[in-house]
């Protein structure tokens, strides 16, 4: 038994193609497709001569690929914050802050923060806001006559940054980049 394998033979594969094509009736194949597609209703024949195009431009131009945009998460980010007292801050400077974004008020006896709040035209619903995270210690609630607040309203209008002083050390309420507050400690 011989065991050398066989040589394989070059094959042309154009030429086969050309002789196959060769063999098809090209006249009766565009005969029998022009009847089918005059048996076609006119209303349909005029949908396909607009979707065939169609379908054919959608197979040759690519389609666009979208790309998975990482959400954000929720990351702490440090923020340096001035915990010194807003008195004690006063009386070493003998004087007030001199920041024009800053706003300043001393609370006066039986004012109440919404007064306060009413006062300076802030939002009733940022105060509403502060107040649902202002902690155990109760800063926002607790205000006291000759008390210092200070805020910093954002370039739309809006309450940025409020300050007020409870125990000798300041508290901080930021706005979020959520629009949301959030406390320093």
């Amino acid at each position: 038994m011989n065991r050398r394998k066989k040589k394989k033979q070059d094959t042309d594969y154009l030429l086969l193609v050309k002789e196959r094509a060769a063999q098809v009736d090209w006249r009766g194949l565009l005969h029998s497709t022009k009847s089918l597609w005059m048996g076609l209703p006119k209303l349909h024949r005029k949908l396909l001569y607009v979707l065939i195009p169609l379908e054919l431009l959608l197979l040759v131009v690519p389609m666009p690929t979208f790309v998975d945009v990482e959400q954000p998460t929720d990351q702490r980010v440090p923020v340096n914050v001035n915990r010194v007292g807003l008195s004690d801050q006063l009386s070493e400077a003998n004087q007030t802050p001199q920041s024009k974004m800053w706003h300043q008020y001393t609370v006066k006896s039986g004012d109440t923060l919404a007064e306060v709040f009413r006062a300076n035209s802030l939002s009733m619903a940022d105060l509403n806001a502060l107040v649902s995270i202002e902690g155990s210690d109760k800063p926002l609630s607790q205000i006291k006559a000759g008390q210092l607040v200070r805020y910093k309203m954002n370039t739309k209008g809006d309450l940025d940054i409020l300050q007020l002083e409870k125990g000798g050390q300041s508290v901080m309420f930021l706005r979020m980049s959520d629009g949301s507050f959030g406390r320093s400690h």
